[in-house]
């Protein structure tokens, strides 16, 4: 029976995908929806993965995608945090300045409590400080897992039920 084939390069493919969602401006707005750029970077770690499978090789089990998942987490936490330095010496803070003219044009800006536009600003200014790198090396492991046992649940074998026979027709009743 050959090997099973390496997780390394299938989780990385995963993980380049995830720090690219995470770190591209608007692209990133994808992980507003239950970090869905996070978990699609498990999910295509899976499906890269599975396609390297071959008819002789071991099926894809629950823990092939938890391994890829939280490897492609990682993968993707490293490349989030160069891609978003990049970004943002790229751009100057432009998507910073974005998010700031959007909540004024909608009037939010005179509704926050004093002090708070300021926060904001200064929070955005930041970068991806030390803070923001820890939880992006949390945060993006365990939704990649997530994404990875999603990508088993719709990539497993399928299962084939054995086909149980029709109950005999009883015979007719005699009239008598």
């Amino acid at each position: 029976m050959p090997n099973r084939p390496g997780i390394v390069l299938p989780a990385l493919y995963g993980g380049i995908i995830m720090g690219v969602v995470s770190a591209v401006p608007g692209l990133s707005l994808l992980n507003c929806f239950c970090c869905a750029g996070i978990m699609l970077g498990g999910f295509l770690a899976v499906f890269f993965y599975k396609k390297d499978l071959t008819a002789g090789m071991p099926p894809l089990a629950s823990s092939d995608g938890v391994k890829l998942g939280a490897l492609a987490g990682v993968f993707g936490a490293i490349v989030t945090v160069i891609l978003a330095r990049l970004v943002t010496m790229m751009l100057g803070g432009a998507d910073e300045r974005m998010v700031k003219d959007l909540i004024e044009s909608m009037g939010l800006a005179d509704q926050l409590p004093p002090g708070t536009m300021e926060q904001i600003e200064e929070g955005m200014g930041a970068g991806m400080g030390f803070f923001q790198i820890v939880i992006t090396f949390i945060i993006d492991p365990l939704f990649g897992l997530i994404g990875g046992l999603i990508g088993y649940s719709v990539f497993k074998p399928k299962q084939v039920l054995p086909q149980t026979p029709p109950p005999p027709v009883p015979p007719p009743a005699q009239q008598g």
